[in-house]
């Protein structure tokens, strides 16, 4: 945390490749249900502005910039090609970039017993773009969107962290939540999210390398009051966290990190994530 009037800045470079499938059968120009068969590149990049207001305390500014490149292709039950009568109704090979919903938070940290607490409570601010129900818009027949670059609400959220500093490695586990407690102008609620990791850190001259196991869940989504038949209907993910940092003279800690899920439960037809790659500058 920086000291009071001086200011922390950092950048996290992240991408992840998804796969989603799932069989339509409930077009409204269906003539036979067939296999959408989609594959996304998520990258997102998250500038970050921390500055000191007393000692143990400070003020916290996130910038999210999120790109969606989504490719699409249409297949019959045998998994043969197969071409909608309306291709670009539900999804198009298309690329996307907007800023997502900015976070302000206001860490707080003390040290007690030579542990170090922490506790940081925020809000994210809607300013990232939103849609209208793709579902309805798709039972009409109408083109729709169904990525988001935001939740349209004003979403709290809190982080509480402790670690110790033992022998040369930092000892560390984390919890957070972030709630959505109401609907959006489209009536689309997104859902509950909540996150743990227990995770260890080892210094070693200029390089560090770090270790953490992560647990995340997400609740459903949830338009107009009610869980649809798609879309994200909950999953929990345990992942694997590695990471190997190198300290680099008048320019700050880079730090590369990958995140691998080992179990993964989800409810219906979701996306598969098999690796998070980010980037990460601090100094």
């Amino acid at each position: 945390m920086p000291e009071s009037g001086r200011w922390r800045f950092s950048a996290a470079l992240s991408g992840a490749p998804i796969h989603i499938e799932h069989i339509e059968d409930n077009d409204f120009y269906n003539v036979v249900p067939y296999w959408h068969v989609q594959d996304l590149i998520v990258s997102e990049l998250d500038a970050t502005a921390v500055r000191g207001i007393r000692p143990g305390a400070a003020f916290a500014i996130t910038v999210p910039l999120r790109l969606v490149r989504d490719r699409i292709r249409y297949e019959d039950l045998a998994r043969q090609p197969y071409v909608p009568p309306y291709p670009d109704l539900h999804h198009r090979n298309e690329t996307l970039f907007h800023v997502a919903d900015v976070l302000l938070a206001m860490p707080l940290a003390r040290p007690v017993s030579g542990w170090m607490l922490g506790v940081n409570p925020g809000v994210s601010i809607p300013i990232g773009r939103t849609e209208p129900d793709p579902f309805q818009l798709g039972a009409a027949g109408l083109p729709h969107q169904h990525i988001q670059f935001g939740t349209g609400t004003f979403d709290p959220s809190l982080g509480l962290s402790v670690s110790r500093n033992a022998r040369g490695i930092l000892w560390s586990a984390t919890g957070n939540l972030r709630l959505t407690l109401y609907q959006n102008s489209h009536e689309y609620q997104a859902g509950n999210r909540y996150g743990a990791t227990i995770g260890v850190l080892r210094r070693l001259g200029e390089w560090n390398a770090n270790t953490a196991l992560g647990f995340l869940n997400e609740q459903a989504e949830r338009w107009h009051g009610q869980v649809q038949s798609e879309g994200n209907l909950g999953r929990s993910d345990l992942a694997v966290m590695l990471g190997l940092g190198h300290a680099v003279a008048r320019t700050g800690v880079w730090t590369l990190n990958a995140q691998i899920p080992v179990i993964t439960h989800v409810v219906g037809q979701q996306v598969h994530i098999p690796v998070v790659f980010s980037l990460v500058w601090s100094r």
